[in-house]
């Protein structure tokens, strides 16, 4: 059987995944600004950070979870992506794009008006980009596998053979 060693990697992923865990426990408001955003080259307003949340509820909608997990999902995004500006001036170029209409701002707008708005870039790469960023970030969140009743990977359990195989009980048995 393998063992477990603490390697460097292992050991700056649990620091990370920790203070994370830490970070939005302790977090006063959902739309203050994480160190992710601020380590970023690209430093978003509140007024952004809304748009850009409601946005991906929007895009990938699911009612059990918290706008806390869309917001880390796009902290983690931009935390990957710290060094490199492309994210963020995605990030930009589409609040910018959402909010052009006259009126309210967009995260003010009716649902219905709002996905119409969507509709009108939904071609562009900025909201591609994000499209993308927020679909990996979404379902491969703890808190939605969570949601759905999935355990988790079972690689670190000696995989589905030993731990989940026969964890179906829907299924009929067989004769």
């Amino acid at each position: 059987m393998e063992q477990h060693r603490l390697t460097r990697r292992r050991f700056v992923v649990s620091i990370i995944a920790l203070s994370g865990v830490a970070g939005s426990a302790l977090r006063p408001d959902l739309f203050a600004v994480s160190q992710a955003w601020a380590e970023s080259v690209f430093s978003p307003g509140k007024e952004v950070l809304q748009a850009m949340v409601r946005m991906a509820r929007l895009l990938f909608p699911h009612d059990a979870l918290s706008d806390d997990v869309y917001a880390e999902v796009l902290n983690q995004a931009l935390a990957d992506t710290a060094g490199n500006s492309e994210l963020a001036a995605h990030l930009n170029a589409a609040a910018t794009a959402l909010n052009q209409q006259p009126g309210n701002a967009w995260h003010e707008l009716d649902e219905a008006a709002q996905i119409a708005t969507m509709r009108n870039i939904e071609t562009e790469p900025y909201f591609v980009a994000i499209q993308n960023h927020v679909r990996a970030g979404i379902y491969n969140s703890a808190a939605f596998w969570k949601h759905v009743g999935y355990p988790g990977p079972s690689k670190g359990f000696g995989g589905y053979l030993y731990r989940g195989a026969g964890d179906i009980d829907w299924l009929p048995e067989e004769e």
